[in-house]
């Protein structure tokens, strides 16, 4: 009994110096910034993409690439048949030709007297008219052959050999090769943090992948019926993840 007692009270006394220890002496935890994470849609998508149109209505001799095919700047996308063009310009070519020789035999004769300045003005003004015909020809033979504007991917053929597709009528749809963008419907209210340059990762549904972005541009107007606006983003890596994928993006927005 009496060690019991000296045990409890040797407890007691240990507890007494203890909170008077914690009384005098505090910690202190290094602080940190708060902040929540916020998530968002988003989608991949390309940084440029075109409808390459028909610059004329005649028939095509050639369109030899498929969707998913890459194409580098300049190569031959689709050829025409042209033969009337051509047979235009050397008409034009000729009859110039032949202008130009009235337009010469006018000047030595109003060297001479024989002519009027009207008969030689008229002669002037009918071989520059044949030239300009001749130009605008020559313009049109070099829309024969439609070039890439830049280098991509086919991602949509319209037409196909021997068919007359109506001038403007899209041919193929060319998607600019490289890292594409990505685009994140975000609430109005992010306006308030968010800014150029800001990085937040991403992660794609399908595959699962996921990479970090860096925020290149902010919509101007907010949506004033869902209240969002447009972030455009590009990732820092390229991504194995397509475009047209979608995801969701993680923002660590401070609180």
């Amino acid at each position: 009994m009496r060690l019991k007692l000296r045990l409890f009270f040797i407890a007691a006394g240990l507890a007494l110096c203890l909170d008077s220890t914690s009384q005098g002496a505090t910690i202190s935890l290094p602080q940190t910034k708060p902040s929540q994470e916020m998530t968002a849609r988003g989608v991949l998508r390309a940084r440029e993409s075109a409808d390459i149109s028909a610059p004329m209505s005649a028939q095509l001799l050639d369109m030899p690439h498929k969707p998913g095919q890459y194409l580098a700047s300049g190569a031959e996308l689709a050829r025409f048949d042209c033969r009337q063009v051509e047979a235009e310009l050397a008409a034009l070519t000729q009859k110039h030709h032949t202008l130009r020789l009235k337009y010469e035999t006018a000047t030595e004769l109003h060297k001479y007297g024989a002519a009027g300045e009207l008969e030689l003005a008229l002669a002037k003004s009918d071989m520059q008219y044949a030239s300009a015909q001749a130009n605008i020809v020559e313009i049109r033979l070099k829309d024969c052959t439609v070039y890439a504007p830049f280098s991509g991917y086919i991602t949509a053929r319209h037409h196909s050999a021997f068919e007359t597709p109506q001038a403007g009528n899209p041919l193929y749809t060319l998607q600019r090769a490289g890292r594409p963008e990505l685009s994140v419907i975000a609430p109005a209210a992010w306006t308030d943090w968010l800014e150029s340059g800001f990085i937040f990762g991403f992660t794609v549904d399908d595959t699962g992948e996921v990479f970090d972005a860096k925020v290149i541009r902010l919509g101007i107007t907010v949506d004033p019926v869902s209240q969002t606006f447009e972030i455009t983003a590009r990732p820092t890596r390229t991504p194995k993840a397509r475009v047209g994928m979608s995801g969701v993006a993680r923002f660590e927005a401070p609180s």
